[in-house]
């Protein structure tokens, strides 16, 4: 690894720092790494999308395609990456061209028991695509780069970049409920736990597939160029990166290599002449000079924790990583790198006098028993206090929890539909404003009690703002769903369009056609009113 080609400031750096890094990595190379992200990613979600428009009744499982190969593409930002910091630059079809060739090493591991419960594989993921380690030397490496806390930070890296592409799903969900006209599409949830769950919606597919290619789209990249850097400041931290660019940077310039020697000769001259005139200097000016301190005040024995080593090492690859190794822990030895100092102190002689024997200090009882005892005691107290406050305020409780259920409504399209405002005999009513030349007044009472009785009879729940469209959709959902008789869908779906070609399209029908709808609805409606007159 050639890292005086380093394009970025590699250093140890905590993890936080690390990741954000990434961010600017990812930021100088942006459109290379989502051009080469997208033209993987945008087919995988477009074939699982036109898989599920084809099989509609297993959408959702198709849905989890393409999550569960994304661990695949991610090598693609990955490559990029990895060369550009060292200064190659490779396109985004290049990418693509060598991508199949990264999928080698740890692709089993990814797509079965990793995938679903390993959130930080991000940051193995260039254990096995760049440095190519497999089986057991693969699983060193990983025990070496995940210590320290750096695999505790991929981890929560992944579920927060998780969440964050939920927000944007439901965001996106959202933002197009505000253009529809249902009260309830503004909310993200309605579609999910709401009176939509009941019908499979391939709008509700094409919303799902879209808001993932979203959110995946933009939020992969970005884990993949953090956890990168993440695994990028691990090494830099395990293997003194920092040190071995600045150890190579430190060459002699080739113009000073004369002047070098010249030094060192002169330099060898002077030493000579010293030799020789400390051999004839007068035994007196020995005896003057004070004696050197005893070897123990000039060395001081190497603490415990510093001889403690946090991470483990693997054995030595080659000669050349022995070497370099010998020579970066000789480094470490110097006075300016270590982590301790030696100094000398003066302290007190010790007093010649005795020194007074103090009492010991009285046995006192182990009262660990007894704190365990009061400790259990209050969080029992606590327990008890909780539970009795719950059963205390239950009633105001349940309210918190209960969704505010929706108001009924009490007119479609302009038309009252309470019980209350509806006459007795329907039919009959119908045919007498008929006659008399009212037929916006028969057609609107007509629907006006199919409507009623669909709301209290068969249970149709029809809200605030509902319009004859919604009406007969609901009506259409039920009787699918068997709460509806086909008999009573079939009167419904003919006299909402009698309605609608009346009021809206100054369509009247024939006397006789609203005849035999009359009748069609009293056999559907009408007879379940016993005790009512019913004109024949």
């Amino acid at each position: 690894m050639e890292l005086e080609k380093l394009r970025i400031d590699l250093r140890p750096r905590p993890n936080a720092l690390a990741l954000e890094l990434g961010m600017a990595l990812l930021r100088a190379h942006a459109g290379t790494v989502y051009a080469a992200w997208l033209a993987l990613w945008l087919p995988l979600v477009a074939l699982a999308a036109a898989l599920a428009y084809w099989f509609p009744e297993h959408g959702t499982w198709w849905l989890v395609l393409p999550w569960w190969l994304r661990p695949l593409l991610e090598r693609a930002p990955l490559y990029i990456l990895s060369r550009q910091v060292f200064g190659e630059n490779v396109t985004w079809r290049q990418a693509l061209r060598a991508w199949p060739r990264q999928l080698k090493g740890g692709w089993f591991r990814l797509l079965t028991w990793w995938r679903p419960f390993v959130p930080s594989r991000g940051l193995y993921q260039p254990i096995w695509q760049l440095e190519g380690a497999n089986s057991a030397t693969a699983a060193a490496r990983r025990a070496i780069i995940g210590s320290g806390g750096t695999s505790r930070s991929a981890y929560w890296f992944g579920i927060a970049c998780a969440h964050l592409e939920v927000i944007l799903q439901i965001g996106l969900i959202a933002f197009i409920g505000i253009f529809l006209t249902n009260e309830n599409s503004i909310n993200p949830f309605a579609y999910l736990f709401g009176e939509f769950s009941s019908e499979p919606s391939r709008l509700m597919l094409a919303l799902s597939f879209g808001g993932y290619a979203l959110s995946g789209g933009i939020i992969g990249p970005i884990y993949a160029a953090c956890c990168f850097t993440l695994y990028l400041s691990r090494r830099a931290t395990l293997e003194a990166w920092d040190i071995e660019i600045t150890l190579r940077q430190l060459k002699a310039p080739p113009a000073y290599r004369g002047i070098s020697a010249v030094a060192a000769a002169v330099s060898l001259m002077l030493a000579c002449v010293s030799a020789g005139s400390l051999a004839s200097w007068p035994a007196a000016a020995n005896a003057a000079t004070p004696a050197k301190p005893p070897a123990a005040f000039q060395q001081c024995a190497e603490p415990e924790w510093a001889n403690s080593r946090p991470t483990p090492r693997i054995p030595d690859h080659n000669t050349e990583q022995a070497r370099l190794r010998r020579e970066i822990e000789q480094l470490y030895q110097s006075d300016d790198l270590r982590n301790y100092r030696c100094m000398e102190t003066w302290e007190p002689k010790a007093s010649t006098k005795e020194k007074e024997v103090k009492d010991p200090a009285p046995d006192l009882p182990n009262l660990e028993v007894v704190a365990e005892i009061i400790r259990i005691t209050l969080i029992a107290a606590a327990l008890m206090l909780v539970a009795w406050l719950l059963y205390r305020y239950r009633g105001q409780l349940a309210g918190m929890f209960q969704s505010a259920k929706p108001l009924p409504a009490t007119e479609i399209g302009g038309l009252d539909i309470r019980p209350e405002s509806l006459p007795d005999d329907i039919v009959g009513n119908v045919l007498a404003l008929w006659q008399r030349g009212e037929r916006r007044g028969a057609l609107a009472l007509l629907y006006r009690a199919t409507v009623s009785r669909l709301t209290t009879e068969d249970g149709l729940l029809l809200t605030r703002g509902a319009t004859e469209a919604d009406c007969l959709r609901l009506a259409r959902i039920a009787c699918r769903q068997q709460q509806l008789g086909t008999g009573r869908l079939q009167v419904t779906d003919t006299v909402t369009a009698l309605w609608l070609d009346g009021a809206y399209g100054d369509r009247w029908p024939a006397t006789e056609t609203l005849s035999a709808s009359c009748m069609s609805w009293h056999e559907q409606f009408g007879r379940n009113l016993p005790g009512k007159a019913v004109a024949a």
